[in-house]
C-alpha cells in the first residue's frame, strides 16, 4: 500500500460520512414507529426530527463535496471513523429521549453499534429506548458499511475498497455488491427465524424482536435488567444460544449448505470453535461445582461458556458472584470469540488458528533440513507471509490494549482479576459485567471502555492508522 505514504483527501472522507449520516439518519426513523406502536408521541417525534435533520444534512453534504474514487487509505480512515460517527449520531436521540447524561448516551450508543451489551442506562428507559438500542446492535452487527453499500454506493472501485476494509477481500459472489446482498439476506433470515422460536417458545412480541435484533447480532442487549435470568424456565435460554450461535458463524457457510449439508461441520473455524467451546465447558464447570449443585452448575456453564465465546453477553448469572476461577475461564473465552465473516468479536478464530499453526510449524522445522520448503496452510490454502504479519500485529496490539485499559481499572482500586475481566469483555465485544460498569463509574473508565468497545469492532488497526501522522501530513 504505498498510497498510505501520502495524506488522505480530507473531502474525499466527508463525501462518505455524508453518505453514512443519510444511513444513520434512516436507521434512526425505525424506533419512531415503535414509537408511535406504543404512543410515545414526544419520544417518536425527537426521533422524527433527528433522524430528518441528519438525512438531509448527508444529502446537503453529499451534493456540495466533490465525487472521487475511494483510495485504500480512504477507506480505511472511514472503517476507523464510521462506528464513532454513527455512535455520536445516535446517542442524541437517546439523550433527548431519556435524560441520560451525553456521555451516558455515547456509552450506550457506542455498546450498541459495536455489538457490545455493556450498559449504564438508568432503570425504567422505556420500550422505545430498549428496542433502539437493540436495534443499533443489530446494524452494528451486519455492518453499517454493508448496508450502506447496497443502498447508497454504486458499484465500483470504491464500493469494493469499503467491502474490503470492513468484510475482508473473499467474496461469497462474483461482485462485493452480490455478495454484501447475500450477507443481509442470510442476516434478515437468521434474525426472523429467531424472533420465530423465541416468540413461539414463550416470549412476547416485543421482547422476541428485541432479543432476536440482539442475538443474532451477538450484541447482548436485554429488555430485562437481569438480562436472560429475567425468564424463567430453561427454553429461553436454550433458545437465545441458538440464536447467537446462528450469528457466531461465518455467513458464507450458509449459502454452501444448500450446496453441500456437510459444509458446516467440515469448516475449520466450526470445529475449532466447539473444541474451545468444550474445553471451556468442562473447566467452568470445575470451577462451578464448588459452590453450586451439579443441575444448576451443568445449567450456567452451558450457557455463560457459550454466551462468552459468541461474544453475545447474556447472563443468567449475576457474574460477580461467581468464583475467581469461573471469571477467569470465561475471560479467555472472551478473548477467543468466534468466526471471522460473524456478528461475533474477540480475537477470532482463524487468527488463533492460524497462531497455533505457526507454533506447530516451527517445531517441525527442527526436524527438517533448513533448505525445505514449509509453507504455512490452512486446509488447502497458504496463507501469506503479510497475512501471518498482520495477525500477529492485531494479537499484540490487542494484548497491549487488554494491559493498558486493565492497568487503569486497577490504579481506581479494582483487583486484576476484575478489571481484566470487564475490560475483556469490552475489548471482546461481549457484555458482560462483575458489576464495575455502572452509571456511576468515574467518567475518565467510561472513557476507556468506549475506546475498548471501539477498538474491538474496528479491529484496532484502522483505528490506530487513523491516529498515524502520515495519514493526514504529508512528511
Amino acid at each position: 500500500m504505498y498510497e498510505l505514504v501520502s495524506p488522505v483527501k480530507p473531502l474525499v472522507v466527508l463525501k462518505y460520512l455524508a453518505v453514512l449520516m443519510m444511513g444513520a439518519g434512516g436507521a434512526l426513523l425505525v424506533p419512531l414507529v415503535v414509537a408511535v406502536y406504543f404512543r410515545e408521541f414526544a419520544i417518536g417525534s425527537v426521533y422524527a426530527v433527528i433522524g430528518c435533520t441528519i438525512i438531509a444534512l448527508g444529502y446537503l453534504f453529499h451534493r456540495l463535496l466533490p465525487t472521487a474514487d475511494l483510495e485504500w487509505k480512504e477507506s480505511l480512515v472511514i472503517a476507523a471513523l464510521i462506528f464513532p460517527f454513527s455512535a455520536l449520531l445516535s446517542a442524541i436521540p437517546f439523550s433527548l429521549s431519556t435524560g441520560m447524561p451525553f456521555l451516558d448516551a455515547f456509552f450506550e450508543a457506542v455498546s450498541g453499534v459495536t455489538t457490545t451489551g455493556l450498559s449504564v442506562a438508568p432503570a425504567g428507559v422505556g420500550p422505545v429506548f430498549l428496542f433502539a438500542r437493540s436495534w443499533l446492535q443489530w446494524i452494528g452487527g451486519i455492518g453499517i458499511v454493508i448496508i450502506i453499500l447496497m443502498v447508497f454506493v454504486t458499484p465500483g472501485i470504491s464500493a469494493y475498497r469499503l467491502y474490503a476494509v470492513n468484510a475482508g477481500e473473499q467474496k461469497a459472489r462474483p461482485t462485493v455488491m452480490a455478495t454484501a446482498k447475500l450477507l443481509v439476506e442470510i442476516y434478515c433470515i437468521l434474525t426472523a427465524i429467531s424472533f420465530v422460536i423465541l416468540f413461539f417458545g414463550g416470549m412476547s412480541p416485543f421482547d422476541a424482536v428485541c432479543h432476536a435484533l440482539s442475538s443474532v447480532s451477538t450484541g447482548g442487549f436485554s429488555t430485562r435488567t437481569e438480562s436472560v435470568a429475567g425468564f424463567s424456565g430453561f427454553a429461553i435460554p436454550f433458545l437465545i444460544t441458538i440464536s447467537c450461535l446462528m450469528g457466531a458463524f461465518n455467513f458464507t457457510l450458509y449459502p454452501r449448505m444448500l450446496e453441500d449439508k456437510k459444509a458446516l461441520f467440515t469448516g475449520i473455524q466450526f470445529r475449532y470453535f466447539f473444541l474451545f467451546a468444550l474445553i471451556g465447558i468442562c473447566l467452568l464447570l470445575f470451577t462451578l461445582l464448588e459452590t453450586l449443585p451439579i443441575n444448576e452448575a451443568l445449567s450456567v456453564t452451558l450457557f455463560q461458556a457459550f454466551s462468552a465465546l459468541s461474544t453475545a453477553g447474556f447472563s443468567t448469572v449475576d457474574i460477580g458472584t461467581l468464583p475467581e476461577g469461573a471469571r477467569a475461564v470465561l475471560t479467555v473465552l472472551m478473548w477467543i470469540g468466534g468466526s471471522v465473516g460473524s456478528t461475533a468479536g474477540g480475537i477470532k478464530i482463524l487468527r488463533l488458528v492460524i497462531l497455533l499453526k505457526i507454533v506447530h510449524l516451527v517445531f517441525i522445522r527442527y526436524f527438517l533440513p533448513r533448505e525445505a520448503l514449509t509453507p504455512l496452510k490452512i486446509g488447502d490454502e497458504v496463507i501469506e507471509s503479510e497475512v501471518v504479519y498482520t495477525i500477529v500485529t492485531f494479537v499484540v496490539l490487542y494484548a497491549m490494549v487488554l494491559v493498558i485499559s486493565s492497568f487503569i481499572f486497577m490504579l481506581h482500586g479494582f483487583g486484576l482479576d476484575n478489571a481484566l475481566f470487564e475490560v475483556s469483555s469490552a475489548l471482546g465485544t461481549v457484555g458482560l459485567s462483575c458489576g464495575i460498569t455502572s452509571a456511576s463509574m468515574p467518567d475518565l473508565l467510561k472513557g476507556v471502555l468506549i475506546v475498548d468497545m471501539l477498538l474491538g469492532r474496528i479491529e484496532i488497526i484502522p483505528l490506530f492508522i487513523l491516529f498515524f501522522p502520515r495519514t493526514w501530513v504529508k512528511r
